[in-house]
C-alpha cells in the first residue's frame, strides 16, 4: 500500500502519485513566476532535461519518490531564497563623511593625474567607496592584490586583463598596458595594496609616470607604514615622493555609523548605541551590517519587521561567539 502524505490544504491523499501532482503544479507556477524554462530548472533540481520534461507532463515511467524529493527540495530552496531577498538588507551606498574623503583622493589622483593613498582598518568602507566611484566615473579600473601576486610579472598579467590590453604575456605586457590607459584621463585603484612587494609598487609608479594616469594605493595600516618608510630610504624615495593626497581612517566615524543606522531604520538610543559599539569593533561597518542583516532574519522568523536588542545580541553571538554590553536608555 502506498504511504500517506499530507498536502498544504491538510487533506490526506495516497502516496507519491498524488504528491507528484501537487509538486508539478507548484513547479510550473514557480517557473512561470521566475521566467525559467525546463532547461533552466532541470540542472537546479539535479535532473536531466528529458527527465524533468517527462515528470512535468505526467509521463515519467520510473519511480516517482526520488524525483518528488528532488522537486520538493528545489521548491523549498526557492521559497527560502525568495524570503531572504525580501528581508532587510544593508542600505545602498551612502555618501558618508568617510566615503566622501576617500572619493576626494580618487578624484584628485584621476584629475591631476597623481598618486594617492587610502588606508584604514577593515570595514571602514574603502572598497565600497572605490566601487561606487568606478560606477559613476569613466575609465576607472580596480585591481585587488593578494599574496599570490607578489611578483611584478603577476601584477602585469592581472592588470593587463583588467584594463583589457592587447598583450597578456611576454616582454610587451608593460608597453601594452601603458598604450591602453595612456590618454584616457583614467585611474587605477589597487585595493589590498599591502600585499604588494616593493618592486610591484615601483612598477605601478612606472605605469603612472609613462602613461600619465592616476594611481591610488588602498589598504590597511601596514601599507601606510611601508609607503612612509620609503621616504627614509634613498633607493625608494622616488616612490614616496610620488604620493600626493592621502586619507587615513582607522575606524568608522560616528557620523558614518549614524547615517547607516538611519538607512537601516534603526531607532532608539539603546539599540543605536549597541550597533555603534559593534561598528567600532574589528570589522567596522561591515561587521555591523552583517550583524543587522542576520538580526533581521531572526526578527522575520518571528514575524516581526523591526529588530530588537535581543535580535542583535543573538546575531552577534552566533556570528562571533562574543557577548555585547548592555546599553540603557537615558
Amino acid at each position: 500500500m502506498d504511504q500517506m502524505v499530507e498536502i498544504n490544504a491538510g487533506a490526506v491523499v495516497p502516496g507519491e502519485v498524488a504528491r507528484a501532482q501537487e509538486l508539478r503544479v507548484a513547479i510550473q507556477a514557480e517557473m512561470e513566476r521566475e521566467g525559467l524554462s525546463v532547461r533552466d530548472a532541470a540542472p537546479q533540481m539535479e535532473m536531466g532535461y528529458s527527465t524533468l520534461s517527462a515528470y512535468l507532463a505526467d509521463k515519467y515511467q520510473g519511480s516517482l519518490a526520488n524525483l518528488n524529493e528532488k522537486a520538493a527540495k528545489w521548491l523549498d530552496a526557492r521559497r527560502r531564497g525568495r524570503n531572504l531577498r525580501t528581508r532587510r538588507r544593508a542600505p545602498d551606498y551612502l555618501e558618508t563623511p568617510t566615503s566622501l574623503a576617500f572619493e576626494d583622493v580618487f578624484a584628485h589622483a584621476k584629475g591631476t593625474p597623481d598618486v594617492g593613498m587610502v588606508t584604514g582598518g577593515a570595514g571602514v568602507g574603502k572598497t565600497l567607496a572605490a566601487t561606487e566611484y568606478r560606477r559613476r566615473s569613466n575609465n576607472v579600473w580596480i585591481m585587488t592584490a593578494d599574496t599570490s601576486m607578489r611578483s611584478p610579472t603577476a601584477i602585469l598579467r592581472k592588470l593587463s586583463k583588467i584594463v583589457e590590453s592587447t598583450e597578456r604575456r611576454g616582454l610587451l605586457v608593460l608597453d601594452s598596458i601603458v598604450e591602453r590607459v595612456e590618454g584616457t584621463a583614467g585611474l587605477i585603484i589597487i585595493d589590498e595594496a599591502q600585499n604588494l612587494a616593493t618592486e610591484s609598487i615601483d612598477l605601478l609608479r612606472t605605469i603612472h609616470d609613462r602613461a600619465e594616469i592616476g594611481i591610488v594605493f588602498m589598504g590597511n595600516e601596514p601599507l601606510r607604514d611601508r609607503i612612509e618608510g620609503m621616504g627614509r630610504q634613498a633607493s625608494h624615495a622616488q616612490i614616496f615622493s610620488r604620493i600626493g593626497m592621502r586619507r587615513k581612517r582607522d575606524k568608522p566615524q560616528v557620523k558614518d555609523v549614524m547615517m547607516i543606522l538611519d538607512g537601516w531604520g534603526i531607532s532608539g538610543k539603546p539599540l543605536r548605541d549597541l550597533c555603534r559599539y559593534i561598528a567600532m569593533q574589528p570589522g567596522g561597518l561591515r561587521g555591523m551590517n552583517k550583524t543587522l542583516t542576520y538580526a533581521h532574519t531572526l526578527a522575520a522568523a518571528n514575524d516581526r519587521d523591526a529588530v530588537t536588542a535581543d535580535d542583535v545580541n543573538r546575531a552577534w553571538r552566533d556570528l562571533t561567539t562574543g557577548v555585547l554590553p548592555t546599553f540603557e536608555a537615558e
